[in-house]
């Protein structure tokens, strides 16, 4: 019976020393701030963004865009970047109110301001730099997403597939581009979408793994 008494208290020891040391641990990790461009163990996949529809993304004040003009002769590409007063200067001096028009709107004003005042026949195409965001961590699909438009962090969070059984819903971190660094509850920002910061290109987004 002693022997049994001494058993017993040395394994209830031995899970208490396992209990508290998985404590500090986990405290230790919710301390210390997430770097995601040092993190190792959370791997960021890169592939191609393929079916990207850029005709509906809402052109801002400094967005370099790039007319392309089809079906015409001796026009090359021209690249600009809309200005202050949201404007884009084009062939023949043409001045077009660019900045909270849609890329799909901007080339029929285009076209429709050239054809038949200037040509018989014209393709305008729009295109804009390819911009990104990431989503890391315990998602279900950690990669890098075309940003093409106004998002939220629960929508990245969305087009990442969502969060794994794991993940640490209320201690989200958000690396803006500018190093500027956030926490977000999940939870919160669905319930006051105050809550729910608006990412822009380059910002990166990592869901802490929970351990409990």
């Amino acid at each position: 019976m002693k022997s049994f008494g001494r058993a017993t208290a040395a394994l209830g020891i031995l899970i208490a020393g396992i209990f508290m040391s998985g404590c500090m641990w986990g405290n230790h990790q919710s301390t210390t701030p997430y770097n995601p461009l040092g993190e190792t163990n959370a791997p960021i996949v890169v592939g191609p963004v393929t079916n990207i529809d850029l005709t509906a993304y809402t052109i801002q004040v400094g967005d370099s865009i790039t007319a392309t003009f089809a079906d015409v002769t001796g026009i090359n590409p021209i690249t600009d970047t809309i200005k202050d007063d949201g404007t884009l200067t084009l062939i023949y001096n043409e001045k077009f109110q660019a900045a909270g028009k849609t890329v799909g709107a901007l080339q029929e004003e285009i076209h429709a301001r050239y054809v038949p005042a200037y040509f018989k026949y014209l393709t305008v195409t729009i295109t804009l730099p390819a911009r990104f965001f990431t989503v890391s961590g315990e998602v279900r699909n950690p990669n890098r997403f075309a940003y093409v438009g106004r998002t939220t962090l629960s929508q990245a969070i969305t087009i990442a597939g969502g969060f794994t059984d794991f993940a640490k819903k209320t201690n989200i971190q958000l690396t803006h581009a500018n190093g500027r660094q956030q926490r977000v509850d999940y939870k919160q920002a669905l319930r006051d979408s105050a809550f729910d910061p608006e990412i822009y290109p380059g910002d990166q987004i990592y869901v802490e793994k929970r351990f409990w």
